[in-house]
């Protein structure tokens, strides 16, 4: 297989009004999805994406997140780069980097996804479902995440429940991982992260949800005020993803304008 130039696929999107919050600032799950159309642009462009993969019965199936947050942003524009690089032929790392007008890098982000035979219920080899141009193209994505998220289990400081709703759901019939960080940060009392703003999300995903009833539970870390382990069950018990989340106070940011504000 001939080794093509790497190729980090790139979009700038323009913020919707409706993506910023109270502070003006880009909702954490707006930069969320913005990541994912980022992702599935990309996928589509090469015949890859998730409605290429089902009319095979396969669909990709998220493992593992974490993206970084370097510096809050008014409502403007982002540029997305993204690329992709196979490991052990069994996931599909997918990494990010976000820039502001200015050029600078305001949040980076690193996945792990597998592709999942439907009819088997297992994951299938990268090199069985995916064509030449996929391993073809791929750029370096750095240090994988290995981190295990401990789970929160029944001791914790805040739980809730949430019903999922129909317009969480993806494609595969599943709530969409962007639900998981929102009910994981929709759980902790606004008292609690008042000034505060999430700098690291990182999740391991560890099963899917459909249309259920979720119990969110998040505990405090012990060592550091501002961080915080969450546990997402499913209806059925079990857990279905881990994530934790650091925070950091809002006035340590130095926030970019956009161009033409002053």
């Amino acid at each position: 297989m001939t080794k093509m130039e790497p190729v980090k696929f790139e979009h700038t999107f323009s913020v919707p009004y409706y993506g910023l919050g109270m502070d003006e600032q880009v909702k954490p799950e707006t930069l969320l999805q913005l990541l994912q159309e980022a992702a599935a642009l990309h996928a589509d462009s090469m015949g890859i994406g998730v409605a290429d993969l089902l009319k095979n019965d396969m669909t990709w199936v998220l493992r593992r997140y974490r993206i970084n947050i370097k510096s809050l942003l008014a409502g403007c524009e982002l540029n997305i780069r993204t690329w992709f690089e196979p490991q052990r032929n069994l996931f599909s790392v997918r990494a990010f980097e976000v820039r502001s007008q200015s050029g600078s890098v305001i949040a980076d982000a690193w996945s792990a996804w597998i592709v999942v035979d439907l009819k088997r219920g297992r994951p299938a080899r990268l090199d069985h479902v995916l064509p030449d141009s996929y391993f073809a193209m791929t750029a370096p994505t750095g240090e994988p995440v290995t981190e295990e998220i401990m789970p929160v289990g029944d001791s914790f400081d805040y739980g809730s429940t949430f019903q999922v709703r129909r317009r969480e759901l993806d494609m595969n019939g599943h709530a969409n991982h962007t639900a998981y960080f929102d009910w994981a940060l929709e759980n902790i009392p606004d008292e609690t992260i008042a000034g505060l703003f999430p700098v690291r999300l990182d999740a391991e995903f560890l099963s899917s949800v459909k249309r259920e009833r979720v119990v969110a539970r998040t505990k405090k870390a012990c060592d550091n005020p501002l961080s915080f382990n969450h546990e997402i069950i499913a209806e059925d018990g079990t857990s279905a993803a881990r994530i934790s989340t650091i925070y950091q106070n809002t006035l340590k940011f130095l926030p970019e304008r956009c161009s033409g504000e002053t």
